[in-house]
């Protein structure tokens, strides 16, 4: 008499695995982008300070996706990587300007981290979704932390390098702080002006379509001498995002 014997168990295919937080190695790598950039965008608004609505909902969609990593990983996938790309093509412009300032480190940083974070936690959510191999997360993860290392040491550099000019006798000061020029500005032609940033992210003293135009990186101050003609002057911001940033300039 013979006996049958049960099949065994079915192998699974490789690349068939289920959709599971502990068998997807690009999801650690995901949630940390993703968090530590939101993170920055906190401690950005924080600063300013000031809501800055996209960063805002930046956030709470970041905070959303982790939320749902380990339920619905495939979910959460998305939610973090469109919520990356999408704050990543809309700051672009407005922060990559400020990456030809590391002497300013909270924008220099905020820029760096929102940039490269952002685009790095978007090749992540394609790795997590692809499930790529797991070699490709851990490169991921040495080159985050690389850059990272590599950032923080330039805006030191640059910070030390940064000139803080004294300001002298005859000097007119000029107080910028909480993102705000005095509202009014009163020189004589010749004099110079001593331009004091108290704040901790970078502004310039531009007066439009003349060549008074002084960069203020974060608190430190700068000399400039008014050589314009008699007149009422603008004076701006001319840094993305600023724009409510203004005085008027009085020569005489």
């Amino acid at each position: 008499m013979s006996t049958t014997l049960p099949d065994p168990p079915a192998q699974p295919v490789v690349g068939d695995r289920p959709d599971r937080p502990g068998k997807n190695p690009w999801l650690t790598p995901l949630k940390a982008l993703a968090g530590i950039v939101a993170l920055g965008d906190v401690v950005f608004m924080a600063l300013i300070p000031s809501l800055i609505p996209p960063l805002a909902a930046g956030v709470v969609l970041t905070l959303v996706g982790i939320a749902l990593v380990r339920r619905r990983p495939r979910v959460a996938v998305v939610v973090l990587g469109v919520t990356s790309a999408a704050l990543l093509l809309a700051g672009i412009a407005f922060l990559s300007s400020h990456l030809a300032h590391p002497g300013s480190p909270v924008d220099f940083l905020h820029a760096v981290l929102a940039i490269v974070g952002r685009a790095l936690a978007v090749v992540a959510a394609v790795g997590a979704w692809r499930r790529a191999a797991a070699a490709g997360a851990r490169r991921l993860a040495a080159a985050a932390l690389g850059l990272a290392g590599l950032a923080v040491a330039v805006s030191g550099v640059a910070t030390l390098l940064t000139e803080d000019e004294a300001a002298r006798d005859d000097d007119i000061p000029v107080v910028v702080a909480g993102s705000q020029f005095p509202a009014a500005i009163v020189v004589e032609q010749g004099q110079t002006l001593h331009l004091d940033n108290q704040d901790v992210f970078r502004h310039t003293f531009t007066v439009p379509d003349t060549t008074l135009d002084v960069d203020l990186p974060a608190t430190t101050a700068a000399r400039a001498i008014v050589d314009l003609p008699p007149g009422s002057y603008d004076v701006i911001c001319d840094i993305p995002g600023h724009e409510h940033m203004t005085a008027v300039l009085e020569v005489r």
